[in-house]
C-alpha cells in the first residue's frame, strides 16, 4: 500500500462469543488503527486492523485451501466520498494437522489487514464514520469454532486540503510494523499467571488494570480467566470467589451494556457460571449445581450463553440420564431413526458442522468402528445444523446452505453417505452443543454414558464404546 494520510482512531474491540477449553470460542482483540489524526479532502487515508489472538489459536486465511472452511474477510460500508481503493491482508502461514492431506493457510497469533481509503476533494471538513465487518473462523490445535462476524468501525476525520496531520500508530504504519512484537493483553498475561498458579499475580494484573481503564468488557474476561485457572488447578474455594465476583460484575454492567452488544461480556459471563456450576459439581452438590444451571439458563437462554450453559448442564447432569429425543423433522442421508427405535443398540451421536475441519479427521475413526462394531449392535448417527455459510463463508438462504451440506458430505465426508443426518438447531440446543464435533455415546437402554466435545482418538472413542457393547 502506498503511505499516505489518515484519521482520528475511533475504537472497536468486538470478537466472536469466545474462549477455549471445552467449546468456549476464542475472544480475538481487534483494534481498528489509522495513521493519522486527520485526512486532507482529496487524498488518501491507510487504516489497519489489528487482531490478537490468545496464543495458541489461529483463524483461516483470506483464501483458505479448503473451500469448506470460512475464509478471513474483511468489508467496509463508507459513506458518500469515502470510497475504498484496496484492502490488504497478511502473507498466510502454513499449518499442517494430522489427518489433514494439504496444510492450512492460516494467519497467526498477531495479524494487521490494511485498508485504503480514498477521500473526495470536495469532501466538506468533518468525521465521518466508516463501518466494517470482519468474519473469521477461530481454531486451536483441536477444534474449530463456529464462524463469527464483528463489527469494526473507524471515525475519520477530513480537515481541509493542505492542513498539517499527526502520525499515529507508528508501530503498525511505520517501518517497525514488521519486527514489533506483538503486546501483551491482559487475558493473554492472566492466563500466562494462570499457566504458573501464580493467582497473586493474575490479581494484581487485573487489579492494576481496572484501576488504569475501569471496567471494561476486556477486564471481566481477564477476571473470569482467573476463576478459570483456580477451577484447573483445583482450588475450588479460590475458584468459587473469582467466579462469584466475575458474575455480580457481569451482572452490574448488562444495565449499561447488553448481553450480546459485544462480545467479551457474555463471554465472561458464561465462564462465571460455568465454574460456579462446575464447582458445586466438584463437591458432590450435583442437584444443587443443576438447578443453578437451569436457573441461569431460564433467565439468560434468549442469548447467546444459552448453548454454553446447556452444554454444561449435560456434562453435569446428561451423563447418566435418558437421552433427549432427536428432533427429525428434516434429515439427509437415509431416513433418521427415532432413538427409542434404537433401544437394544449402542449409539455414538457425532454432531458436526460443514466448515468444522476436525469434524473431517473424525470420521474415519467412527467409519472404522462402525464397520468394526455395527455387527455386535454399534448404530451411528450425525446430527447437523445450519451455520448461514456455504463455500468460502458466503452467507447463504437455508435451502442453498442445504444443498451446500449434501455436497459437503458428498465430497469430504463419504462414510456418512449411509448414516442418517438430522439437520435441526434444535438437537444442537437440547445436547448444548456449542463445539464440533461433539459425541455422545447412549447405551443399549438409551441412556448417555459419555458426553465429550471435541475430538476422541480411536483409542478413546473404541474404549468407550467396548466397554458398552
Amino acid at each position: 500500500m502506498r503511505t499516505p494520510a489518515i484519521v482520528l482512531l475511533v475504537l472497536a474491540l468486538f470478537a466472536p462469543p469466545p474462549v477455549m477449553a471445552q467449546g468456549l470460542r476464542p475472544t480475538p482483540r481487534l483494534q481498528a488503527l489509522v495513521e493519522t489524526d486527520g485526512v486532507p479532502a482529496g487524498t488518501t487515508v491507510r487504516l489497519a486492523l489489528r487482531v490478537t489472538l490468545t496464543v495458541g489459536f489461529h483463524v483461516q486465511s483470506n483464501a483458505p485451501r479448503d473451500p469448506a472452511l470460512v475464509p478471513t474477510l474483511l468489508t467496509l460500508t463508507p459513506p458518500a466520498g469515502v470510497t475504498v481503493d484496496e484492502i490488504v491482508y497478511p502473507a498466510a502461514s502454513d499449518l499442517k494437522q494430522a489427518g489433514q492431506a494439504q496444510a492450512l493457510a492460516v494467519f497467526g497469533t498477531d495479524f494487521v489487514i490494511g485498508v485504503r481509503l480514498a477521500v473526495a476533494p470536495n469532501m466538506a471538513p468533518g468525521t465521518v464514520e466508516v463501518r466494517g465487518k470482519l468474519r473469521y473462523q477461530a481454531c486451536d490445535d483441536k477444534v474449530c469454532y463456529t464462524p463469527v462476524t464483528a463489527d469494526v468501525s473507524w471515525t475519520v476525520r477530513v480537515v481541509v486540503a493542505g492542513a498539517a496531520v499527526a502520525p499515529q500508530n507508528p508501530a503498525v504504519f511505520g517501518p517497525a510494523t514488521a519486527t514489533a512484537p506483538p503486546p501483551a493483553g491482559i487475558v493473554t498475561a492472566v492466563r500466562a499467571a494462570n499457566a504458573a498458579k501464580d493467582f497473586a499475580l493474575g490479581e494484581k494484573l487485573v487489579a492494576d488494570f481496572r484501576a488504569a481503564h475501569g471496567i471494561t468488557p476486556e477486564y471481566l474476561l481477564a477476571h473470569s480467566w482467573l476463576a478459570r485457572g483456580a477451577l484447573a488447578a483445583g482450588q475450588l474455594d479460590r475458584a468459587e470467589g473469582y467466579a462469584r465476583a466475575t458474575y455480580d460484575l457481569c451482572v452490574a454492567e448488562l444495565p449499561r451494556r447488553p448481553m450480546d452488544q459485544e462480545v467479551q461480556l457474555p463471554t465472561a459471563f458464561g465462564a462465571a457460571i460455568e465454574v460456579l456450576g462446575q464447582v458445586q459439581a466438584a463437591r458432590g452438590a450435583r442437584t444443587e449445581a443443576v438447578a443453578f444451571l437451569n436457573g441461569q439458563l431460564r433467565a439468560y437462554g434468549a442469548t447467546s450463553i444459552a448453548k454454553r450453559i446447556g452444554k454444561n448442564l449435560n456434562l453435569i447432569s446428561l451423563e447418566g440420564t435418558e437421552a433427549p429425543a432427536l428432533d427429525l423433522s428434516e434429515t439427509q442421508g437415509m431416513a433418521a431413526p427415532t432413538l427409542a427405535s434404537l433401544r437394544g443398540r449402542v449409539v455414538v451421536l457425532f454432531f458436526w458442522a460443514h466448515w468444522c475441519p476436525d469434524c473431517k479427521e473424525q470420521v474415519p475413526v467412527l467409519d472404522k468402528l462402525v464397520a468394526k462394531y455395527g455387527p455386535q449392535g454399534l448404530a451411528l448417527v450425525a446430527p447437523t445444523q445450519r451455520y448461514g455459510y456455504a463455500a468460502a463463508g458466503a452467507t447463504v438462504g437455508p435451502e442453498e446452505e442445504a444443498r451446500y451440506i449434501t455436497e459437503v458430505r458428498r465430497q469430504s465426508y463419504p462414510g456418512l453417505a449411509a448414516v442418517p443426518v438430522p439437520l435441526s438447531a434444535a438437537n444442537h440446543l437440547r445436547y448444548g452443543v456449542s463445539t464440533t464435533p461433539t459425541l455422545v455415546i447412549v447405551d443399549r437402554a438409551g441412556i448417555v454414558r459419555s458426553y465429550h466435545p471435541g475430538k476422541m482418538s480411536e483409542a478413546e472413542l473404541e474404549a468407550a464404546i467396548r466397554k458398552l457393547l
